[in-house]
């Protein structure tokens, strides 16, 4: 679109440039181009984050948590993120994915409510920090964040007591299992 209003570029021009086919050849309906264009601009967003990046991220998206500060939280999610919940049938969760910087803000606040005895820490989730939400000592949740950039573009939420067992071992502190060392 940028290309056609800014550069006056007929539609379909760039792309069959880049293809090597005429625009009536490539069968690309204006719709269709401005789709694609979308999905590249995310796809753009979508880059690498180094692991410092990401654990700055992580621990500022914790610290506005404990604070239930929404300005703050809302700052750190991308416009269009999202999130995602799994109570795996078995603890109340959203049903639907949430989108949006401030309706995933709202979501996020409204599960990590600060109780007397909750505590969110910062641990490694899939290889990367991600949240641990404990209520007493048991892990309620375990919440990995996808970050670009400075921002959080997805949440991954885990509620479902069946895939939080290995978090919540007795004897153990509040964590995945360990691999074992020979």
């Amino acid at each position: 679109m940028v290309i056609h209003e800014v550069f006056r570029v007929v539609w379909g021009g760039v792309a069959a440039g880049v293809v090597d086919q005429s625009e009536p050849g490539l069968g690309l309906g204006r719709g269709e181009l401005v789709d694609g264009a979308r999905r590249s601009v995310r796809a753009g967003r979508s880059r690498v984050t180094t692991a410092r990046e990401h654990d700055v991220v992580a621990g500022a998206v914790r610290q506005a948590c404990v604070t239930q500060d929404a300005v703050f939280l809302a700052s750190l999610l991308a416009p269009d993120a999202t999130a995602f919940f799994d109570g795996g049938g078995k603890v109340r969760a959203l049903a639907e994915p949430v989108h949006g910087n401030e309706q995933v803000t709202r979501a996020l606040l409204a599960l990590l409510a600060r109780g007397p005895r909750t505590f969110l820490d910062t641990r490694s989730v899939n290889g990367r920090t991600g949240l641990v939400v404990r209520y007493d000592r048991t892990v309620a949740a375990v919440i990995s964040l996808d970050t670009a950039g400075h921002h959080v573009v997805q949440v991954w939420a885990t509620l479902n007591p069946d895939e939080l067992r290995p978090w919540n071992r007795p004897g153990t502190t509040p964590g995945p299992p360990r691999p074992k060392t020979t």
